[in-house]
């Protein structure tokens, strides 16, 4: 069964006091977040880049970053208060009391990027620069939830726009709920939904070997494999 979900060079700058200061290109995410004050602010900001034209509450930021609320509510200030992002009035989904996961309209003080910042691009270039992450590792997240039998990156992971998917996984006894689970993390990561695709085996090759569009489209386009155990059964370009 298929399951789906909603979905630029790194060496540019970052100012402090009015200063260039010197242009770092890193492969490790950690330094990353180090440079520009943790993983939370970074999730954040990646969040608010990608999400340019929404008003937000604190509430929905914190649950789409995947960061604790007192967390979100610090970096929150903190952003605001170097004008990232600004405090705007407006209507926008808020998510439920209790950890339900249900979301109703609301008129709220949110919060939205600040389209006047002057190091935004500078900073999409630098945070949303995904060719850098290590695939191998990428790939090593998802196996506790089952055997994979073939890992396929793309889109967003190679900068390429019109990829039916970022990830393909493909496997034997995958765990679907932690797949899922994995696939939400990494979208709070990346602050920007992954498009991605879970097949078994069987269902994979039947597609492959039916000329299924969808499938097709995966493995004709560009895209790199990480994992590939079924090469004996189907010629997956």
């Amino acid at each position: 069964m298929l399951f789906l979900l909603q979905r630029p060079h790194f060496p540019h700058f970052w100012k402090t006091g009015g200063e260039r200061v010197l242009s770092v290109h890193c492969r490790d995410m950690e330094l990353l977040a180090r440079l520009l004050g943790g993983n939370e602010r970074v999730k954040i900001m990646r969040f608010f880049l990608y999400h340019d034209d929404l008003i937000v509450s604190g509430a929905t930021v914190a649950d789409k970053t995947k960061s604790k609320g007192t967390v979100a509510r610090k970096e929150l200030n903190a952003l605001t208060a170097i004008g990232f992002i600004e405090r705007k009035k407006g209507k926008t989904y808020v998510m439920g009391r209790g950890g339900k996961a249900t979301s109703k309209m609301k008129e709220v003080i949110g919060y939205k990027l600040n389209p006047f910042f002057p190091h935004n691009q500078a900073l999409k270039d630098l945070l949303f620069d995904f060719e850098l992450l290590d695939k191998r590792e990428l790939a090593n997240r998802f196996k506790p939830t089952g055997r994979i039998k073939l890992f396929v990156v793309a889109g967003v992971f190679l900068a390429l726009e019109n990829s039916r998917v970022d990830i393909l996984l493909v496997g034997e006894a995958i765990k679907r709920p932690k797949a899922e689970k994995v696939f939400d993390a990494l979208s709070a990561e990346l602050g920007r939904d992954v498009v991605y695709a879970i097949m078994d085996v069987e269902e994979f090759l039947y597609r492959f070997k039916m000329y299924d569009k969808f499938v097709r489209d995966i493995v004709d386009m560009p895209h790199e494999k990480v994992i590939d155990k079924l090469t004996s059964d189907a010629t997956v370009a």
